[in-house]
């Protein structure tokens, strides 16, 4: 069984180039407060794959302070991913005890639907949904179960 984090990255201020945005204070408060959901609900130190963008990357770097890990990894591929790049990173590391994976709207927030087959929350900045995930030689063994959604509240 793996625990399995899924997380849209915090609030980013617009511009023109999309991949750069960087997080806002609000974002970078988001993302600690989401750090400290996923350090309340596992003993696990998880690995953590996230985009390249530079707001996931930020998001992935305070998620990963709060926790104390350095095993974060950044790749371009989760960019513009869909769900089956997501898949497939969890199903690469079903070795793993602790998974968090920081993404995209609205890729992250059909993940977490498809994984659950729930598809109640929605993902603003920042939130997160923590999963209970049973891998085996066939693949994911669907629905994970749906334990907890985090909504970061900041000013």
């Amino acid at each position: 069984m793996m625990a399995l984090f899924i997380v849209r990255h915090g609030k980013s201020p617009m511009q023109n180039n999309d991949h750069a945005r960087p997080l806002s204070i609000i974002g970078t408060q988001q993302a600690q407060l989401a750090g400290q959901f996923i350090a309340k609900s596992t003993a696990h130190k998880p690995m953590i794959i996230c985009s390249d963008a530079a707001r996931t990357k930020q998001t992935a770097e305070c998620i990963a302070g709060v926790l104390k890990v350095t095993d974060i990894q950044p790749e371009a591929t989760y960019y513009g991913a869909n769900v089956g790049h997501w898949c497939d990173a969890i199903i690469q590391n079903n070795q793993q005890k602790a998974l968090v994976l920081v993404g995209h709207n609205p890729t992250i927030t059909q993940l977490s639907h498809y994984l659950s087959q729930d598809s109640r929350f929605m993902f603003k900045p920042a939130c997160v949904t923590h999963l209970q995930l049973e891998i085996n030689a066939d693949g994911l063994i669907l629905p994970a179960q749906l334990l907890a959604t985090f909504k970061p509240e900041t000013q």
